[in-house]
């Protein structure tokens, strides 16, 4: 399994995803550092993003692209990748894709504990 992580190092409210990525280590999950939506634009069916979500106190699972903008969820700071994401879909790219939110800021050792859990379960 891929794990595609987005944010920005620069930006300390942004740089969470790909930190926790650096340090997480999960049998058969490969962790993929992202600074553009040209890096996933080949990938088809399945994709997994792990993100940075404003305005969450906790780790959430964003099964619904539709959920990033339609009912108040904002996520994937850059419209970019939003609006990328929503496109590979209308075209029939994305069979299924899944979101890990995690909050701009936390106990990283707690937030990494629930990302794995919501990996693991993917996995099965």
């Amino acid at each position: 399994m891929k794990v595609f992580c987005f944010g920005n190092e620069f930006l300390e409210n942004d740089s969470l995803a790909k930190e926790i990525a650096d340090e997480l280590v999960i049998d058969d999950v490969e962790f993929i550092k992202c600074d553009s939506p040209d890096e996933i634009f080949l990938e088809e069916g399945r994709i997994v993003i792990l993100d940075v979500v404003e305005g969450i106190d906790d780790v959430m699972l964003i099964e619904d692209i539709n959920k990033l903008s339609d009912d108040g969820i904002s996520s994937l700071h850059d419209f970019d990748l939003r609006y990328f994401l929503k496109l590979k879909d209308k075209i029939g790219q994305i069979d299924n894709i899944k979101i890990i939110g995690i909050p701009m800021k936390g106990d990283k050792e707690e937030l990494k504990k629930k990302i794995e859990e919501k990996i693991e379960k993917m996995k099965k």
